[in-house]
């Protein structure tokens, strides 16, 4: 019986990890974030066209920027990181 409870554990275990590792999901639809980018999105070449088109641009979670000389930034722990 024990053996049956470690199991469940380690499984479960296993399932959280696994759905951490998973980029978070995308909002609207493919219109709405060609049109917005403030909606998540996993597409690196949205990413980028959103980027060119309104200098800012949310992908994988994190909100991306392009700043007044170029240059490409985002915000962690409230402080620009600098790519």
């Amino acid at each position: 019986m024990l053996g049956f409870w470690l199991i469940l554990l380690a499984v479960t275990l296993i399932v959280i990890f696994v759905l951490a590792l998973l980029p978070p999901p995308e909002e609207g639809t493919l219109q709405e974030r060609r049109n917005n980018p403030e909606l998540n999105t996993n597409n690196q070449g949205l990413h980028n066209e959103r980027l060119d088109k309104f200098f800012k641009s949310k992908y994988k979670g994190d909100m991306y920027f392009i700043g007044p000389k170029g240059g490409y930034y985002y915000y962690q722990n409230g402080r620009k990181v600098y790519l």
